[in-house]
């Protein structure tokens, strides 16, 4: 079971030692280290924490939550903040810290906050998911980021193939990559990262050493999917640190869960009988960087003997992985792989380069009852030129939540696309976070003396004296 403390977490522990500080010791006291949490508390996503260690400052995540914008904003209706102003909108209602030092020129010149150098030492990025990376486009460029090998390029490919022309980072960022058996310092600190299994690939959780003992981060994490032993090698470091401090996400710690706790092998021997039962057209859906249900559905493809017809964004992924150890097949060479290219009036540069590679939708009509096709929801009117009769759709995603409204009348939608075609709708996916059992027993394993849930809504859920709930904005 995890260690019993007293209630307040850090704070109280440096209460105790200054308690038993004499005067002269004051000035170790002012450097003790502090957490404060700008993100990523009673909610899902948006991570973004501010470790300080004596004169060092670090933030661990940089993202957006799912529903940070919710309060004053609909993007859906066009109601967004103003990116031409930068980051005024999102000061006014106080939707990100306003912290000098931390934000580029570009970010702030029409705001009233005013400009100063870096006055922060970095930030560790976990992995290329939206709601731990989507503020680093506001970053002050000298303000080095640290990220996995695999993370930077996924975030390379995502920008140039993004319908936004996002630019989470440039030529003038600062951009450190590393693997798993690597540390580093940042200023006081000393960094491991050690690899997680999560939907993308290049996760990592993190081990930080500081003057006041070791925390361990977990970033996004499961341990249901392929690389369980990922999981099992972070959690066992981790363990071996003794650490302070764990601050886990708790994504699926709620008191009622909705989403099946599925494997990816149980999603592919699914998928793989869909596939098998008859000679039939299948539409596959899925996230856009969960590479390991890209591997699903390869691997279902080539048992099947069908063709995987894959997006010209998936192709430019894989050709961007392509020398990354964690070995994907090639698109242009793979017989069991097709990129499908569809009919447009302009295409951006990257894709008129992999376009003479493509297949158009004539060749999808002709050949529909052996292919896989991958479809992003956008490119659904996509299904008009090829005329499936019958078929499957399956939905290889998060089931909708019921209450994201959006989240619902999207999944009514797909499944009326799916009748209008005659295609047996299948709702099959592994997810990328932990069950809550799973999460509790990380906590086990650990064994930190303190405990802070972040990524989640549940955090009433955990239990014990030693577990700190942080409030945003709050330094513990």
């Amino acid at each position: 079971m995890v260690r019993k403390g007293m209630q307040g977490g850090l704070r109280d522990r440096k209460i105790r030692r200054f308690d038993r500080c004499c005067k002269k010791d004051k000035q170790r006291w002012k450097r003790m280290v502090s957490i404060t949490a700008f993100g990523g508390i009673d909610e899902i996503g948006g991570n973004k924490f501010l470790i300080e260690d004596k004169h060092s400052r670090i933030f661990v995540d940089f993202g957006q939550s799912f529903t940070m914008l919710d309060e004053y904003f609909v993007p859906e209706a066009y109601l967004q903040p103003r990116e031409r102003f930068g980051l005024r909108d999102y000061f006014a209602f106080d939707l990100i810290p306003k912290l000098k030092g931390l934000y580029s020129k570009e970010a702030i010149e029409k705001t009233d906050l005013g400009y100063s150098p870096p006055e922060y030492d970095g930030v560790l990025i976990s992995h290329a998911h939206f709601d731990h990376i989507e503020h680093l486009k506001y970053l002050h460029p000298d303000i080095p980021v640290y990220m996995g090998e695999a993370t930077k390029l996924i975030i390379e490919s995502t920008q140039e193939t993004s319908y936004n022309c996002v630019k989470y980072i440039t030529k003038d960022n600062k951009v450190n990559t590393f693997r798993t058996g690597k540390h580093f310092a940042i200023g006081d600190f000393v960094v491991h990262p050690i690899h997680v299994d999560h939907s993308v690939p290049g996760a990592y959780g993190f081990i930080i050493e500081t003057s006041d003992g070791n925390i361990v981060y977990s970033g996004d994490i499961r341990k249901h999917g392929p690389r369980a032993d990922m999981t099992e090698d972070f959690l066992k470091k981790a363990a071996e640190f003794d650490p302070l401090l764990f601050i886990v996400e708790g994504t699926r710690v709620n008191a009622s869960e909705t989403r099946k706790n599925h494997t990816e092998s149980y999603v592919q021997e699914e998928c793989q009988r869909i596939a098998s039962e008859k000679k039939d057209f299948i539409l596959a859906m899925r996230y856009p960087k969960d590479i390991d249900r890209f591997r699903t559905f390869y691997s279902v493809a080539k048992a099947t003997g069908k063709e995987l017809v894959i997006t010209m964004k998936t192709a430019h992924l894989l050709l961007s992985l392509k020398n990354d150890p964690i070995g994907l097949p090639s698109p242009y060479n793979d017989p069991a792989i097709k990129i499908y290219g569809r009919e447009k009036k302009v295409y951006k540069p990257w894709e008129l380069e992999l376009l003479p590679k493509c297949v158009d939708s004539k060749y999808l009509y002709k050949n529909k009852e052996n292919i896989i096709l991958e479809l992003e929801f956008s490119q659904l009117p996509e299904l008009i030129d090829i005329q499936p009769k019958s078929g499957d759709c399956i939905h290889s995603m998060s089931e909708p939540f019921e209450e994201d409204p959006l989240s619902q009348i999207s999944d009514d939608v797909l499944r009326r696309w799916a009748k209008k075609f005659n295609l047996n709708y299948h709702q099959l996916h592994a997810s990328g976070h932990a069950s809550m059992a799973e999460i509790f027993s990380f906590i086990d394993q650990i064994n930190a003396e303190y405990v802070m849930p972040v990524h989640t809504t549940g955090a009433d859920l955990f239990k014990g004296d030693n577990i700190i709930k942080a409030r945003r904005g709050e330094k513990i």
